[in-house]
């Protein structure tokens, strides 16, 4: 019953709003870009170490997304993308622990993971 209740409360709050801003050397905050990536678990059983591992391997394919691709040519480029894949990485992470914490405690959670400077 718990269990069909657990599902039903994890599917209302099935997403994670990845959001990270993208920053370059010369930018101010009115130039800020801003991308997101949505991480669905609604589907996944928490509790399982199957479930834990397709759950962390989402969430690093969304720090991919949010944080994408670059010059390695361009040093300014470079740094950017580094801040943002540690930013991310470390949001993720936090994240990750709150929806865990969560599941185990039977309330599931949406959380958004905002990375700003």
């Amino acid at each position: 019953m718990t269990n069909n209740i657990f599902s039903k409360t994890l599917c209302a709050a099935a997403a994670i709003a990845v959001t990270a801003t993208g920053l370059s050397a010369s930018a101010n905050a009115q130039n800020r870009t801003v991308r997101t990536a949505t991480v669905q678990y609604a589907d996944l059983d928490l509790n399982s170490e199957d479930g834990q591992s397709t759950l962390q391997g989402r969430l690093k394919g969304a720090v991919r997304k949010v944080c994408g691709s670059y010059d390695a040519k361009n040093l300014i480029d470079a740094q950017d993308h580094g801040t943002c894949m540690a930013e991310a990485n470390a949001s993720a992470q936090r994240a990750s622990v709150t929806i865990m914490a969560a599941a185990k405690s039977g309330k599931p959670v949406e959380t958004a993971m905002v990375i700003s400077n």
